[in-house]
């Protein structure tokens, strides 16, 4: 989504002026076949003519710009550097007020950007963002766009912001959507979901396939709903989850998908998920407790205590598994396991937690009935 297109209809007029305005001082035949083989789209033609004029005169800047645009062209954006800046340096000192100023900092700026030259980018794009708007002129939307990614490559996110969410509400281009989730990676990065969510939903509302802004809007959501506790704000994970896991099925994706459901409360869904992330990682205690509680509150009790016996033998001392594990084998009626395991975690909390205490009397006297 990185790439954009490149037009130069913007700057059309201009360059037909700049032929009137050169043909008088450059050989006129020269300058004439250039143009015309450059509109003919013949670039390579083109760039011997003006190469032959910037030879012979070498302060006409808009053979020197022509020469930037047709290596542009080609697609030789290392090669277009130095005939545009020489061209920026020529037409400031020359016609500092002329559109076609403009179109060479937009043209260098772009060279520069599709080259991954970030920090080089910035100046002339700026330039040329800045120059236009002051002469009251129609700014490109594209060298905005290219503005912003820059600063957000370079992780200037502050001037990234801006830019990045400055489009009209009725642009629909796939170009936009990279816009506003880039946008969202900032605001997820500040861990700021308040505003992370609404940016990163519009930009999933443009391209509802991209598994990148999906992973990062589930992730977003799931953060929010832990804070907020909310069950909309669960729901609305659960319901993106579900996308991502349809867009892309693998185990970080089953993850955040048996997350939202557990968050959800919704523990029979959950389970099928956290299973596959608990038996692809059997030493990660965490995913067999999820998996263990999952079981545990969707009535499944046998593989309950199974799952959550594994998460005590890979963390030992885990206050939530055997709190969880003795209330299973509690259900289960199953009173002295469950007796033993509730004193272990009231002698690990320091035998001052009272409703651990309660459990331990109300199972004692479950456990006395049951003999």
């Amino acid at each position: 989504m990185q790439d954009m297109l490149f037009s130069h209809k913007y700057y059309s007029c201009s360059l037909l002026l700049v032929c009137v305005s050169l043909a008088a001082t450059a050989r006129g035949s020269d300058w004439n076949r250039g143009v015309a083989f450059y509109t003919k789209g013949d670039y390579q033609a083109a760039l011997a003519e003006f190469q032959d004029i910037a030879r012979e005169q070498p302060d006409i800047a808009g053979a020197w710009y022509y020469i930037g645009l047709c290596e542009f062209k080609l697609k030789r954006y290392k090669r277009a550097d130095s005939p545009l800046s020489h061209a920026v340096d020529l037409l400031q000192a020359q016609t500092p007020e002329s559109v076609d100023l403009e179109g060479a900092w937009y043209t260098l700026g772009f060279s520069r950007y599709l080259l991954n030259q970030y920090d080089a980018a910035v100046d002339p794009l700026k330039s040329y963002l800045d120059h236009t708007s002051k002469a009251g002129r129609k700014v490109d939307p594209t060298a905005r766009r290219a503005l912003g990614r820059s600063y957000f490559f370079l992780e200037k996110y502050d001037e990234a912001l801006a830019l990045l969410t400055s489009a009209p509400a009725d642009d629909q281009t796939k170009e936009n959507a990279y816009d506003l989730y880039c946008a969202g990676v900032i605001y997820f990065k500040r861990t700021d979901d308040d505003n992370a969510v609404p940016v990163l939903q519009s930009s999933n509302k443009i391209d509802p396939g991209d598994a990148a802004t999906l992973l990062l809007l589930t992730q977003s959501l799931i953060r929010k709903a832990g804070k907020s506790r909310a069950d909309a704000d669960w729901q609305s994970a659960v319901a993106v989850a579900e996308q991502l896991d349809s867009a892309k099925d693998d185990l970080d994706n089953q993850n955040l998908l048996g997350r939202a459901y557990f968050g959800a409360r919704q523990f029979d869904k959950a389970a099928g998920p956290l299973e596959k992330v608990a038996k692809a990682k059997p030493d990660d205690g965490q995913a067999w407790l999820l998996y263990g509680i999952a079981l545990s509150r969707s009535g499944q009790s046998r593989k309950a205590m199974e799952a959550l016996e594994i998460t005590i033998q890979i963390a030992p001392e885990s206050i939530p598994a055997l709190s969880e594990l003795a209330y299973v084998y509690e259900s289960d009626k199953q009173y002295q396991q469950a007796l033993r395991i509730y004193e272990k975690v009231y002698a690990a909390g320091g035998s001052t937690d009272s409703s651990i205490k309660d459990s331990i009397d109300r199972v004692r006297a479950l456990a006395a009935e049951q003999h």
